[in-house]
């Protein structure tokens, strides 16, 4: 039996598919410099590190050029590309009996906090959270480690042994990691089980039902 008492959980790649809204969007950021992208699963890694990261690692914007396309993207973005997501099936199932068990639970994720609200309230699934921590419009606050350490201290939860970060990429198991909790990775994100091993991951789950068995 784990001694898990809090549950920080990631929301892109493992509450949500939001692929479909994100690389929408993301792609009318490039176009705005020249680059056209074909191929949606050339996208796939921009999928959880924030828009300011990705824009410059990924395809070399400098800081001017990805501010404005960050700027495009988030107009499209709250346009409507929000909405353009679908929970994983068996997570509310899954929420729900984690909080009937009485344990905590947040999200702490690279996205901006005012749209993980806006997609939580949207699908209803607020009312499971004890917190929602999220990045800064700026970019900043975008950092798992700072999230997670934030997360921990708006629950008012200080036994890091006690608690376990959940995620698809490798951005959340190495920042589990540095953070010093512990973690699971799920493969049917937009990470790989190679990903998430490769981090670090302590557990890695199939579905969404599989992180009961590990934290309950």
């Amino acid at each position: 039996m784990s001694n898990f008492k809090c549950v920080l959980m990631d929301l892109d790649g493992t509450l949500f598919d939001t692929s479909e809204g994100i690389m929408e969007c993301y792609k009318m950021g490039l176009e705005k410099f020249g680059i056209f992208v074909k191929d949606n699963s050339e996208l796939r890694k921009v999928m959880g590190p924030s828009l300011y990261i990705s824009y410059r690692d990924f395809y070399g914007l400098d800081e001017v050029q990805v501010k404005e396309a960050v700027r495009i993207y988030r107009e499209h973005y709250n346009g409507g590309g929000i909405y353009k997501c679908r929970m994983y099936e068996g997570m509310e199932n899954t929420l729900k009996l984690l909080k009937a068990n009485n344990l905590k639970v947040g999200v702490a994720t690279s996205k901006p906090q005012v749209m993980a609200e806006k997609i939580l309230n949207h699908f209803e699934l607020s009312k499971y959270f004890d917190t929602i921590c999220g990045a800064e419009l700026d970019g900043s606050r975008s950092d798992k480690v700072e999230l997670i350490n934030a997360a921990l201290k708006q629950i008012g939860f200080t036994d890091k042994n006690e608690v376990v970060m959940v995620g698809d990429r490798f951005y959340d198991i190495k920042g589990a990691i540095s953070a010093g909790v512990h973690s699971i990775g799920v493969a049917y994100g937009f990470g790989t089980k190679e990903e998430l091993a490769e981090a670090g991951a302590e557990y890695i789950v199939e579905a969404p039902e599989d992180i009961l068995k590990i934290v309950l």
